[in-house]
C-alpha cells in the first residue's frame, strides 16, 4: 500500500478543511468591511427591468432582449438574485456579495467532489485547500467586491462545475446526468457571455464519458439552443458604426498574459500585459500540456480537471480576441482555469505534481501579499458615492464620477440609475442607511476640515486622507478644533443616532480627554470624557428631528498642549419602516 492509497486521519482532514477556510473568511473580510451600501455602474441597465417587475407593470415578451446588454453578455440568471435582493433586503449590496461568496463555495465543493474519483484518499484531502485558495484569492477582489460581476462569474461558473460534477459522478443515471449538465449549460449561458463556453466542453466531456442516446444528445441540443439563443442579439449590433473592432489573434502574448493573470499584481490598473502573468501563462501551458499527456489511458477519471481547465482556455481565447485589455474581473474565469489544473497535477505523481503545486503555490504568495492594487470597483462604492446617490437630485455634477466609472459625460445616467432605486426605497434609499460624515463632504455638508491641520480625515489617525477613499475615514480633532455637519433626517423614522468612538492617545499628557456633539440652535447634545490611551462611544439620539435639517458641530475641548482625539467614522444611523417607505412611494 503506497502513501496515497493509505487512509487519511480525521486530523489530516481536519487540518485540509481549516486550511481552505482561511482563504473564504479573509475574503468575506474585505468584501463586509470595505465599501458601501450602493448600486453603481452597470447597474443602470438592470433597475428600470427590476423596477418594472417590481411594481407590476413589466410585459415579459421583452424578456430576452431586456436581460442581454450591448457588451455580449446575458444576465438573466442574475435576474431572480436581484428580484428577491430587493424583494427581501431592499437591494442591499451586501446581500449580492454573500450570495457571490456562496456561489463560489458551491463551485469549490462541486468541483471537488466531481474530481474525487481520480484522485487517491489522500490527494483528495491535498486538493480541497488548493481548490479553495485558488478560488478565493484576493486577486479576483474586483469582481468579489462588485454584486453583479461577483455573480455573473461565479454563477457561470457554478453551472460549468454543475455539468462536469454530473458528467463525472452520475454515470450510472444518465438520464439525471443529462439533465444536470443541461441546466448547468443554462445556468452558465444566462449569467456571463463565456458561460456559453460550456456547451462545447461539457458535449465533449459526455461523450467522452460514454454518452451515446440520441435522446439525451436530442434533448441536449435543445438545452443548448435555448442557452445560446439570446447571443443572437449580438448579430444585430456587428454593423454597427460604434462598435469597435475586436483585437482578434494577432498578438499571442497577450493571450498567455490572460491566462497568467491570477497570479498578478497592480491588476486593477495595469491592463496590458504584465512579466508576472506571462511567466506563470506559459507555466501553466507547460503544465497542461504535460498533465494532458500523463492522463493518457486515464482521460475518463481526469474528466473534471480536463474539462474545467479546457473550459478556461476557451474563456481565455474568447477574452482575448473580444477584448483588448484584460480587465480586472476576467481573472476569475481564468483561476478557473488553474483550479482544472489544480485537479490534473494533484491526480498526477512525482515531478508533475510537485512542479505544478510549486507554480501554484509560488503565484499565491507572490500575488496574495496585497489585495487593494487589485480592486476596481470599490472607488464607486466610496462614502461619498453612497451619499452621490442618495442626494443624487441636488449632488454636484462630480458625483456622476463617483458613480460610473466609464469617461463619457453624463446622460442621463445618473437619473436612470438613482430614480427608480429613490421611488422604490431601494439601495442607499433602503429601511436601514448609513450617512458618514466623510461621505457628505462632496455635498458640501461639512465645514471646518482643512483648517492648517485642525481637523481631517484620515487612515491612520496621523495623516490627512482623501475624502474620496473608499475605505471608511476617521476624524481627527485637534485641541479646540471643531467641525460642522449638516443632516437631512427623513420623517416617519424608526432610529436616528449619530455615532462614533473617540479615541485618546496614550501619549497624551492630559489625565483625560473632552469631546462632544451638539445640534446647533437645539437643545440636543451629548459629552464624553476619554481617559488617557483608552476610547469611549459618543452618541446622540436624532429621532426627535425626523424630517427636519439638523447642524451638528462635533469638538475636542479646548485643551493646550495636548494630542488630536480620534473619532471613529463618525456617522448617522438611519432605520425607516418599510411600510412609510412605501406610502411615500405610492
Amino acid at each position: 500500500m503506497t502513501s496515497d492509497e493509505r487512509p487519511v486521519s480525521r486530523t489530516a482532514k481536519l487540518i485540509s478543511i481549516l486550511l481552505a477556510l482561511l482563504a473564504p473568511a479573509r475574503m468575506a473580510w474585505i468584501v463586509f468591511t470595505v465599501g458601501e451600501n450602493n448600486l453603481s455602474n452597470d447597474y443602470v441597465g438592470r433597475v428600470d427591468t427590476v423596477a418594472a417587475i417590481l411594481e407590476g407593470r413589466y410585459g415579459f415578451t421583452h424578456l430576452f432582449r431586456d436581460t442581454f446588454n450591448a457588451a455580449g453578455h446575458s444576465w438573466l440568471g442574475l435576474l431572480s438574485v436581484f428580484l428577491f435582493d430587493a424583494r427581501v433586503f431592499a437591494w442591499d449590496m451586501r446581500v449580492e456579495l454573500g450570495i457571490g461568496l456562496l456561489f463560489a463555495a458551491v463551485k469549490v465543493l462541486l468541483l471537488w467532489l466531481a474530481a474525487a474519483p481520480g484522485l487517491s484518499r489522500r490527494a483528495r484531502w491535498v486538493l480541497l485547500p488548493v481548490l479553495s485558495t485558488l478560488a478565493f484569492s484576493v486577486t479576483q477582489v474586483s469582481s468579489f467586491t462588485f454584486g453583479e460581476s461577483s455573480l455573473q462569474m461565479q454563477l457561470a461558473q457554478v453551472g460549468l462545475a454543475l455539468g462536469v460534477f454530473a458528467i463525472a459522478r452520475l454515470g450510472d443515471r444518465p438520464d439525471r446526468r443529462a439533465a444536470l449538465v443541461a441546466a448547468g449549460g443554462l445556468i452558465a449561458s444566462w449569467s456571463w457571455g463565456g458561460g456559453v463556453m460550456v456547451w462545447p466542453v461539457l458535449a465533449a466531456g459526455l461523450w467522452a464519458a460514454g454518452e451515446r442516446s440520441i435522446v439525451r444528445w436530442t434533448a441536449l441540443g435543445a438545452a443548448a439552443a435555448t442557452g445560446l439563443s439570446q447571443y443572437f442579439l449580438i448579430l444585430e449590433t456587428l454593423h454597427h458604426p460604434a462598435r469597435a473592432t475586436p483585437p482578434g489573434f494577432h498578438d499571442p502574448r497577450r493571450f498567455v498574459d490572460i491566462l497568467g493573470r491570477p497570479f498578478g499584481n497592480d491588476l486593477a490598473t495595469r491592463l496590458s500585459p504584465l512579466p508576472s502573468c506571462l511567466a506563470f501563462g506559459a507555466a501553466a501551458l507547460v503544465l497542461l500540456a504535460v498533465a494532458v499527456l500523463h492522463s493518457r489511458g486515464r482521460m475518463r477519471e481526469r474528466l473534471a480537471g480536463l474539462l474545467v481547465a479546457g473550459w478556461g482556455l476557451l474563456a481565455a481565447l474568447q477574452i482575448g480576441y473580444l477584448r483588448p485589455e484584460a480587465a480586472p474581473w476576467y481573472v476569475v474565469p481564468m483561476t478557473a482555469f488553474w483550479m482544472g489544473l489544480a485537479v490534473l497535477v494533484v491526480a498526477s505523481r512525482g515531478a508533475l505534481r510537485v512542479a505544478g503545486l510549486t507554480a501554484i503555490g509560488a503565484g499565491l504568495v507572490f500575488s496574495n501579499r496585497t489585495w487593494e492594487d487589485k480592486s476596481f470597483y470599490l472607488v464607486s462604492r466610496a462614502p461619498v458615492s453612497a451619499a452621490c446617490m442618495r442626494e443624487w437630485r441636488t449632488a454636484p455634477a462630480s458625483c456622476r464620477g463617483r458613480l460610473f466609472q466609464w469617461g463619457s459625460p453624463d446622460v442621463g445616467e445618473v437619473r436612470l440609475l438613482c430614480e427608480p432605486l429613490e421611488r422604490l426605497g431601494l439601495s442607499a434609499f433602503g429601511p436601514r442607511r448609513t450617512q458618514l460624515l466623510q461621505g457628505d463632504t462632496i455635498l458640501g455638508r461639512v465645514d471646518g476640515l482643512g483648517g492648517a491641520g485642525r481637523a481631517f480625515l484620515s487612515r491612520d489617525g496621523r495623516k490627512a486622507g482623501d475624502p474620496n477613499d473608499y475605505r471608511r475615514l476617521d476624524l481627527v480633532l485637534a485641541s479646540g478644533a471643531a467641525v460642522t455637519w449638516r443632516v437631512d433626517l427623513p420623517p416617519d423614522l424608526e432610529l436616528a443616532r449619530f455615532e462614533t468612538l473617540v479615541r485618546a492617545d496614550a501619549a497624551d499628557p492630559s489625565i483625560a480627554r473632552g469631546a462632544r456633539v451638539a445640534i446647533a440652535g437645539g437643545a440636543g447634545e451629548a459629552r464624553v470624557l476619554v481617559p488617557r490611551g483608552d476610547a469611549e462611544p459618543l452618541a446622540l439620539d436624532l429621532k426627535a428631528y425626523a424630517g427636519r435639517t439638523v447642524t451638528l458641530r462635533i469638538e475636542a475641548d479646548d485643551v493646550p498642549g495636548t494630542a488630536p482625539l480620534v473619532l471613529a467614522r463618525p456617522r448617522v444611523e438611519i432605520e425607516i419602516p418599510r411600510d412609510a417607505q412605501r406610502r411615500r412611494a405610492s
